[in-house]
């Protein structure tokens, strides 16, 4: 794990790398740069960074590819903090069926991602083909869960109290 790592970035992603590479350049040992040109964050860790530390600077460049804000990604600085991705196509592989799942997903106006991200004290972002989840780890599995249960066709309300059940104190 010593060359260099790219991350590959969406064009319109390019304004959140810019500021992602200022934040997290140096950190740990290792050089964080954009390749604007090829599209790629790319990680060259110096002869001192140690392996968790690569691992985490390289989730944090995958959580803004995916979509988040710079600050939420270095969130993931913190061993507290994680970053899990739901495959869509790994569900359905009819564009109509996808539509209907991301539909369930966000909800109307974006209540249901909010309603979720809100109760279950995650960071949320609905891509293409998937579903990315960004917070504590338990927090992240319930999450995770309650995507799932949307997914499997659960109502919106039976959702929610399952997640409320698991967040009370």
């Amino acid at each position: 794990m010593r060359g260099t790592l790219l991350q590959p970035i969406d064009p319109k992603r390019l304004r959140a790398a810019r500021e992602f590479v200022k934040m997290a350049d140096g950190r740990y040992g290792i050089r964080v740069e954009l390749d604007e040109k090829e599209l790629y964050i790319k990680l060259t860790p110096g002869p001192d960074a140690a392996v968790d530390a690569i691992l985490k600077v390289r989730e944090m460049a995958k959580a803004v590819a995916l979509g988040f804000a710079p600050d939420q990604a270095m969130a993931l600085e913190s061993d507290e903090y994680v970053l899990t991705v739901i495959d869509l196509k790994e569900v359905t592989d009819k564009p109509n069926h996808l539509r209907r799942i991301k539909g369930r997903i966000i909800g109307e106006d974006g209540r249901a991602k909010k309603t979720i991200e809100n109760l279950a004290q995650v960071a949320m972002v609905i891509g293409d083909t998937y579903v990315a989840i960004l917070g504590k780890l338990e927090d992240v599995e319930i999450a995770r869960r309650a995507v799932e249960m949307l997914i499997e066709g659960k109502k919106h309300g039976t959702v929610y109290k399952f997640i409320q059940s698991l967040k009370r104190p």
